[in-house]
């Protein structure tokens, strides 16, 4: 027992490492995450980027962290100070409503980094911490779907190293918001698999209902509530996904419904827990101007173009907002871009969808080979468990494409967009990219999974899982050591 609980706790601990080395330079103090150049490019501020040194701002997308959120977080650390309540903001306009609007993130237990911190330094541990937590809770998944620790160790990095995570480092009630979802799955899974365990004898399910609900609670708390009706979404997908297949494996149907009025329980409660914030938003909501303010095919217009498959290999195949200069390969020197082929001034090399951080799908080519190993072993798995890694594998297998097809917008979209219930007041297709994420992770761990049982047990791909094992470990320590040789120069 403490054998298996000490390699848990190792890996745990490596996770947390991770984006901790990552993050280093902004967790002193010394630099920040907050784009503070991206002033320099509106008055007053303007008027002195020469004397302060700034020309074009390294990133410009970013600008909302500095001209949006970072007023949030001065404005709550002010009324709190005050000892106030921060219910209204009185510098926008005439005022509007603060603490309804969630996504400052204010009620979220991490963000009392925020509140204790000089906020330049917060801004980098409570990034690292999330997406430490975003590992963590990949972790729980796999482990939770009896996968190996190194394959969900593989899972688990992929996940919260993946291209959506990194593109969205500085959009922290994003990244708060979408680290709960595999630990809430893991939580379904088990009060699903408790009753597959027990047959036809009822259990209660309490303890894991409980939790679930606190994990959700906390999750709607984050602030993102857009990441929180995917959220739920998959969950419940999920849940009936696993409710079918239980009813099938015990040939009754009375375990299955009793479980999902257990399981709606949780999804309740956990709403409940984040009432307090959820609520006010809800109200709030019901006076946005998005509702009916495009149409169908306004909303689809905004999905991936099909090009974009491409950065699913090359993520900067159409440039990078934070490039503001090419390598020229005649000269080996590196060129500034001031004009473009017409020459029309620009200040940064990308052509791609409007939006760098809504086009961030890549998920790794590691990452893609596991989980095509995963398609091709499930048919293959023998033995104990294999026809629940086959379950494991269609189920992420239909969400990944499910996910593809709206993120591209194809007309599966449109059952979801008039399907669900206040789904059109969510204008972004694109944002099916964490499902995807999720998806491709998990199908990830279940490839490398698939290859460590069958080094285990000395089959003809014994040596291939070895030699990709050597390859995993050397390219792992290789990252490390490179993050370690760039913090010391």
């Amino acid at each position: 027992m403490f054998h298996r609980v000490r390699g848990d706790a190792l890996a745990a601990l490596l996770l947390l490492l991770i984006p901790v080395l990552w993050f280093a330079p902004v967790l002193t103090g010394r630099h920040t995450l907050l784009p503070a150049d991206n002033l320099y490019a509106w008055e007053p501020w303007r008027s002195f980027a020469g004397r302060m040194g700034v020309d074009v701002p390294h990133n410009e997308l970013l600008s909302d962290l500095i001209l949006e959120n970072y007023p949030w977080k001065h404005f709550i650390r002010e009324n709190l100070r005050a000892h106030q309540i921060p219910l209204w903001n009185p510098y926008l306009f005439s005022g509007m409503p603060f603490l309804a609007d969630a996504q400052h993130s204010a009620l979220y237990p991490f963000s009392v980094l925020f509140w204790v911190m000089p906020l330049e330094m917060a801004y980098g541990w409570f990034t690292a911490l999330q997406i430490a937590l975003a590992g963590l809770s990949l972790y729980a998944l796999a482990r939770v779907l009896r996968l190996s620790r190194p394959a969900a160790l593989v899972g688990a990095i992929a996940y919260m190293l993946s291209g959506f995570f990194m593109v969205s480092v500085v959009f922290t009630m994003m990244i708060a918001a979408a680290a709960w979802l595999p630990a809430l799955l893991a939580c379904i899974e088990v009060v699903i698999r408790k009753q597959e365990e027990k047959g036809n004898v009822p259990y209660s399910p309490v303890p894991y209902i409980a939790l679930g609900s606190v994990i959700l609670g906390v999750q709607v708390l984050a602030g993102h509530v857009e990441i929180t009706y995917y959220v739920l979404v998959v969950a419940g997908f999920y849940a009936a996904w696993r409710l079918v297949g239980l009813w099938r494996r015990l040939g009754h149907w009375r375990p299955a419904v009793r479980l999902g009025v257990w399981l709606l329980a949780m999804v309740a409660v956990g709403l409940a827990l984040g009432g307090v914030q959820l609520l006010p938003l809800v109200e709030l909501a019901q006076r946005n101007f998005r509702q009916g303010s495009v149409t169908y095919r306004d909303v689809v217009g905004w999905a991936w173009p099909t090009r974009q498959v491409l950065t699913f290999v090359l993520p900067d195949v159409f440039g990078n907002p934070s490039h503001h200069a090419y390598w020229d390969i005649w000269s080996l020197r590196r060129v500034p871009v001031t004009v473009n082929a017409l020459g029309q001034p620009i200040r940064t090399i990308f052509w791609g969808v409007k939006n760098y951080v809504e086009g961030g799908n890549y998920l790794g080519l590691l990452t893609m080979g596991l989980a095509g190993v995963a398609l091709t072993g499930a048919g293959l798995a023998r033995g104990r468990g294999a026809a629940r890694r086959r379950d494991q594998t269609a189920f992420f297998t239909v969400l990944g494409l499910v996910s593809l097809a709206n993120a591209f917008g194809t007309s599966l979209f449109a059952l979801f967009y008039y399907g669900l219930p206040w789904y059109k007041q969510v204008h972004s297709p694109f944002r099916w990219v964490f499902p995807l994420t999720l998806s491709a992770a998990v199908l990830a761990a279940l490839g490398a999974d698939a290859l460590w049982r069958a080094a285990d047990e000395g089959r003809w791909l014994r040596r291939a899982a070895r030699l990709i094992a050597l390859g995993l470990f050397a390219a792992g320590a290789g990252a490390l050591l490179a993050v370690g040789v760039s913090l010391v120069w």
